[in-house]
């Protein structure tokens, strides 16, 4: 009725009754929408001053094409190509001359769709910056379902808008990134639809000279607002044609890796930048190795900041399709390309670190995943190592880099020695990052860091990656530190002593003078009386190896109080509560008795009444007497 009224009055009270007519386009009654649409489509043919009206009309019609119906998505279709086609005729002489200029027709079309004629383009073109600032204004709306049809209505407008979006670039953009901030699903859907759109029609480097300002200077916004505009440009990015994308994408990609930007422990823009990262992996080819190392960057970042694995299977997709654009088999491949450079980068922030420095994290990841690669470029990881090391930098950090060496040497073969080049970066490690860290500190921090750096020495001399001579040189100030570490507050530092020292005694048991050797058994008997039966139990097999590295040429009757003092010490343990520990002082003391048989069985007789059960001595005394020449 509406609509015959008006259409048969002067037009003039059309103003009165839009508003009226817009709300009919929430009607829950799929009647009253398609009639809107009727109605709508009736006047844009007719009315006589219909031109005055369009921007306020064809927004009316134009959101019937999202309607939930097909039937009213049909039918608001058809009407509006017949009010295009009818404009179209209206304005032959102006189309005419555009089409000889080629003004109008050097766009393709939407894949799978048809291009929209002529006059609904011309239309939208014409009206756009009338209607564009108020479906920006809507989409921010109070209400969910007026959000929802402003996003819808966008797309249709940049749809029929073609290139000629363009001059409205900045605006559009502004209203997009709030778009996809919206909490309705829906509407972030048809924003980044939209976005897409704008990526096909508009010039990449017009999108771009937008964005990617907005990116670099990420540090003066908030999260949420990166993670906005990395979701627009991964849609414009996507939506771009691979040819007019792809000598523009090494800018994207510079101002991706810079740290403000990849250094996100944000989840979100985490898995922006990765979705980005597949785009333009899928668009560039083989020009990606223009940018493979920006992009190969990125990822580390992502991987080393990512919470619990949860894009791991992302980054693993993201490392193949970098390296499969390269033609190589496999991620491997790009470690082996890139690691290099990617240290020289960190190498100029390395002294600056602290634990929670984003290099840091890099550094780490990059030699945990790096492979056999890492072997090949020791001299510039140990450098950066040590510094990271020095007993004055900040103790998390230390304790962060003890864990990395630790990791690394169980996988030598796979990382750090992949070479056989480690052994000659030993000394280094021994003599500036182990042995510093073992300085007895007070301080439960200072444990720990004690208790780390002996944890790495026991994981480097377990993977044979001390050689003899670097340990026979420094073994003086080595023995030193170790000695005071038996005595540590803490049982693990303790207990991973005890294995250190058989290890060294066992290595360089040719080696030992007299006095180290002298120096070192009270430290261990003490440690037969620690409070730990774990803990004794190593040190019988510390004192095992202890008694195998005397030399040969030993003076035992010049020493022989020390022999007296070993001897009654380790006895008194032959009757210990706990058979492990009688079992194992029996070996040493069957091992010591090789020294002087005679001193041990001396001893042997004085306590053996002492003793609860005399097993133990009796059959340590038929030892002596066994592998005693007659």
């Amino acid at each position: 009725t509406v609509g015959v009224v008006i259409q048969g009055g002067d037009g003039k009270n059309v103003d009165s009754v839009l508003p009226h007519i817009a709300q009919r386009t929430f009607d829950e009654n799929p009647a009253v929408r398609s009639m809107v649409s009727t109605v709508v489509g009736g006047w844009l043919l007719d009315l006589r001053d219909r031109y005055s009206y369009f921007h306020k009309l064809l927004p009316l019609l134009l959101t019937g094409l999202s309607d939930d119906i097909q039937e009213i998505q049909k039918k608001s279709s058809d009407l509006f190509d017949k009010v295009g086609q009818q404009y179209e005729k209206e304005n032959e002489a102006d189309f005419k001359d555009k089409q000889d200029f080629q003004v109008w027709d050097k766009n393709v079309g939407i894949e799978g769709k048809s291009r929209p004629c002529l006059g609904c383009r011309a239309l939208i073109e014409r009206n756009l910056s009338k209607i564009l600032p108020a479906i920006l204004r809507d989409m921010t709306d109070w209400t969910a379902g007026t959000r929802i049809k402003a996003a819808s209505l966008l797309y249709h407008m940049l749809y029929y808008a073609e290139d000629n979006a363009t001059q409205h670039i900045e605006a559009l953009l502004g209203g997009l990134y709030k778009g996809c901030r919206d909490e309705e699903s829906s509407v972030v859907k048809e924003v980044l639809a939209s976005a897409e759109l704008v990526g096909q029609h508009v010039e990449p480097a017009v999108y771009l000279k937008l964005c990617l300002p907005h990116l670099t200077s990420a540090s003066t916004t908030s999260t949420q607002q990166t993670a906005s505009v990395l979701k627009i440009l991964t849609a414009t990015v996507k939506g771009t044609s691979d040819e007019r994308i792809k000598p523009h994408l090494k800018v994207v990609c510079d101002a991706v890796v810079i740290p403000d930007v990849c250094d996100t422990e944000s989840a979100d823009n985490q898995e922006q930048l990765l979705c980005l990262v597949e785009i333009i992996t899928s668009k560039s080819g083989e020009q990606c190795a223009q940018y493979s190392l920006q992009l190969f960057i990125v990822v580390l970042h992502l991987m080393s900041l990512q919470r619990e694995g949860m894009f791991d299977e992302k980054i693993r997709n993201c490392l193949k399709n970098i390296a499969v654009n390269l033609q190589f088999e496999g991620a491997r491949d790009l470690y082996k390309l890139h690691t290099k450079d990617v240290i020289e980068k960190l190498k100029e922030s390395h002294t600056s670190w602290t634990s929670h420095s984003s290099s840091r994290l890099l550094f780490n990841t990059l030699l945990l995943n790096a492979g056999p690669v890492v072997g090949t470029l020791l001299s510039d990881i140990v450098p950066m190592v040590t510094v990271c090391l020095n007993p004055e930098k900040d103790p998390e950090l230390r304790l962060k880099f003890f864990s990395l060496l630790s990791k690394l040497s169980v996988d030598s073969a796979n990382t750090i020695n992949s070479t056989s080049e480690f052994p000659q970066h030993s000394r280094t490690v021994l003599v500036d990052c182990i042995i510093p860290n073992l300085v007895w500190k007070a301080g439960r921090v200072a444990i720990a860091i004690r208790t780390a750096a002996i944890s790495t020495l026991w994981a480097i001399l377990h993977a044979d990656l001390l050689p003899v001579e670097t340990c026979n040189s420094t073994l003086k100030d080595l023995l030193t530190q170790i000695i005071s570490c038996l005595d540590d507050h803490s049982p693990t530092t303790r207990s991973i002593t005890s294995q250190v020292l058989e290890k060294l005694l066992t290595l360089c048991k040719d080696h030992y003078n007299v006095d180290l050797l002298h120096s070192l058994y009270p430290e261990l008997l003490k440690r037969m009386d620690d409070s730990s039966d774990e803990i004794r139990v190593f040190v019988t097999k510390t004192l095992l190896a202890f008694f195998r590295a005397f030399p040969s040429d030993y003076d035992k009757d010049l020493y022989k109080l020390h022999l007296e003092a070993m001897f009654k010490g380790l006895l008194v343990h032959l009757d210990d509560s706990s058979s492990h520990i009688q079992e194992g002082v029996l070996l040493c003391l069957k091992e010591a008795s090789n020294i002087s048989p005679s001193i041990m069985k001396e001893q042997v007789k004085l306590v053996q009444h002492k003793h609860r059960v005399s097993r133990y001595c009796d059959e340590l005394l038929q030892y002596i007497n066994n592998t005693t020449t007659p």
